[in-house]
């Protein structure tokens, strides 16, 4: 496996000589191959090794002692080592993002800085193969382009990935020959993590049922899609220069094949907004229709863009808020239990033989897991609000979500919401927020309903 690690840095440039390397290790089986392989490398690539644990601050006991055994490692190696601590639930809960997602914005935001601070020219990271498989699934079955089925990149800005090639089994195989110790994560067995559910339960499946190889399969299919990618680009890359002008994507564009068009049509939405992350195919397919249509037209994108249509073609330029809205005041409905008489809403906990398999789908009454629900008030939007997705704990900025249901920027400061602090338990007429939906687990429920014909009695009040 050294050979062949060795041969993969140096077909893909990871690292030249001199680099000095932060590397982040987690005690698990993937970082800890990383350090040896590295620390094996060292002399002949000339490395200077930095190791960074950083601790999560999720797991209690067992999180200190995945600390301690990569700091031991360390010593045993004569490799620096440096600890950060952070408290990622405590960031979850500020950013409404979910612990995992707030977990790697934690890690790679502690890299960064560490790497900043002694100049390092890279930051090392133990991605593997099958890592990289699991990704390109989880991209496609969320909903992805071209882009997110290429995997996980060799390098990005200063991160790299040495282990990219080797399989989970080949590293594991390479510490049992070693008789090298690693730590096993608890939540790594955790399938409430989607990722997870990916890992034990489909690709095991795939193997014994379809294809053992998947995983090689998977990452080839990806490396075939990353030069058909790369020479779409570079074709977007000649045309964007033809067919935009002064920052307008010209009506003749329409007339591109679709995949160089979508590519333009991304390259300008990266000018204006300086990121792509939230940009679906639904907004790139909004611009090109947007193009066929009258003078005036317009569509409002992610990042506060807006699309319009003028008579030389499509321009997308970015607004600020307006601030200078009156909000609804805030009324309290439930608060540690009492529930609260309030214009327009009834409140009302259902009986213990409630029928929870069949709950209607109604616009203004909704049931929600009572024993979820801290302290409720019903108000308009405010800065941070969020709303919980999907059962895996993703959500998404309240902002964002009423850009993607298409509603007027002039309505949204008008649009009622029930929320717990920053989470928003019910959007009126809209959906509710899957972190407070009833379960089978849940044990209260109670009901909730708007009457809409009284919205303005409830607005003026």
């Amino acid at each position: 496996m050294m050979k062949k690690v060795e041969k993969f840095i140096t077909d893909n440039e990871i690292f030249k000589h001199g680099d000095s390397v932060v590397l982040g290790v987690s005690g698990g089986a993937d970082s800890t191959c990383l350090l040896y392989v590295l620390n094996d490398l060292k002399e002949k690539l000339d490395l200077k090794l930095l190791v960074v644990h950083v601790n999560h601050g999720i797991r209690g006991e067992e999180a200190d002692r995945d600390a301690m055994h990569v700091k031991k490692m360390c010593e045993k190696l004569n490799v620096p080592f440096r600890l950060k601590e952070v408290n990622v639930p405590s960031i979850s809960k500020k950013t409404g993002k979910s612990e995992e997602e707030a977990g790697r914005d934690a890690r790679y935001a502690a890299f960064f800085e560490i790497a900043k601070e002694v100049n390092a020219d890279k930051i090392a990271v133990a991605h593997n193969l099958n890592d990289n498989s699991e990704t390109i699934l989880f991209n496609l079955f969320r909903g992805t382009g071209i882009k997110g089925l290429m995997g996980i990149p060799v390098k990005r800005e200063k991160i790299v990935r040495p282990l990219l090639c080797c399989t989970r089994k080949e590293i594991e195989e390479y510490l049992k020959t070693k008789g090298i110790e690693y730590q096993n994560d608890s939540t790594n067995s955790d399938t409430e993590y989607s990722r997870n559910k990916l890992r034990l339960d489909v690709i095991p499946y795939i193997k014994k049922n379809i294809n053992e190889k998947v995983e090689y399969n998977i990452v080839n299919a990806a490396n075939n899609l990353s030069e058909i990618y790369e020479y779409i680009n570079s074709q977007a890359d000649m045309t964007y220069k033809e067919y935009v002008i002064h920052d307008i994507i010209i009506n003749e564009a329409e007339k591109l094949p679709a995949a160089i068009l979508s590519e333009v049509i991304r390259k300008q939405i990266y000018k204006i907004a300086g990121k792509l992350k939230d940009i679906t195919r639904v907004h790139v397919q909004s611009v090109k229709e947007l193009l066929k249509m009258e003078v005036s037209k317009k569509i409002e994108l992610p990042y506060n863009l807006v699309a319009i249509k003028k008579y030389e073609g499509v321009e997308i330029t970015q607004v600020k808020e307006t601030e200078n809205h009156e909000p609804v005041p805030e009324q309290m409905l439930i608060k540690e239990n009492k529930i609260y008489s309030v214009p327009n809403m009834e409140i009302m906990p259902e009986k213990a033989d409630f029928d929870r398999e069949n709950i209607e789908e109604l616009l203004y009454t909704k049931w929600f897991d009572y024993d979820k629900i801290d302290r409720l008030v019903l108000r308009t939007r405010k800065p941070g609000d969020y709303i919980a997705i999907d059962d895996n704990g993703r959500t998404k900025k309240l902002k964002e979500y009423f850009i993607n249901e298409k509603i007027p920027r002039e309505e949204r400061d008008k649009v009622l919401l029930l929320a717990d602090g920053n989470s928003i338990v019910w959007v009126l007429g809209y959906r509710i927020s899957a972190k407070y939906k009833v379960t089978k687990d849940t044990k209260n429920i109670i009901k909730i309903s708007y009457d809409k014909e009284k919205k303005d009695d409830t607005q003026n009040k």
